[in-house]
């Protein structure tokens, strides 16, 4: 296989693994609060932009944060005001622009949901390793813990690839 053949292979790979880890974190967020994927990063996006100690994000540095459009990030912005999760008011420094904050039961789902993201991403990955996705990828999505999860992933019997 060429390189170029090699890459576009990699990629589809990659994009594969992504869109089942995505199916399998929405699917858990759904059941078990009610959001979809798009709309918990964009509570992990403001909840970032706090801790940076602005206290406040734009909604445009929101729609940079997610990877949405303007008009898309606007309607997640509508349906998280529309269900408490965030508070919206006009900037004291640029009338033109919009400052999101966090709410109290926004704070509340970030917690509840983290946890629910990582069983997600574990189920996934364990799936992988059954499945025998390349080690290496796994071992990345794993972080720090990379060996030790990879190792739970892998099959009983199967030998490790180096």
């Amino acid at each position: 296989m060429n390189d170029d053949a090699t890459l576009i292979e990699q990629w589809n790979r990659l994009t594969r693994v992504h869109r089942r880890i995505e199916a399998g974190m929405e699917r858990v967020l759904h059941q078990q609060l009610g959001l979809g994927v798009s709309e918990f990063y964009a509570l992990r996006t403001l909840n970032e932009g706090m801790r940076a100690g602005t206290g406040l994000l734009y909604l445009n540095d929101l729609a940079n944060g997610i990877g949405l459009s303007q008009s898309a990030t606007s309607r997640l912005v509508t349906r998280l005001q529309d269900r408490g999760l965030i508070t919206t008011h006009t900037s004291s420094r640029d009338r033109r622009s919009i400052e999101i904050e966090l709410t109290t039961v926004a704070h509340h789902v970030l917690r509840a949901g983290a946890p629910l993201l990582r069983q997600a991403i574990e189920q996934a990955v364990r799936e992988f390793g059954v499945e025998g996705t390349d080690q290496e990828l796994l071992r990345y999505l794993c972080g720090s813990a990379g060996d030790a999860a990879v190792a739970r992933a892998r099959p009983t019997g199967s030998v490790p690839a180096r």
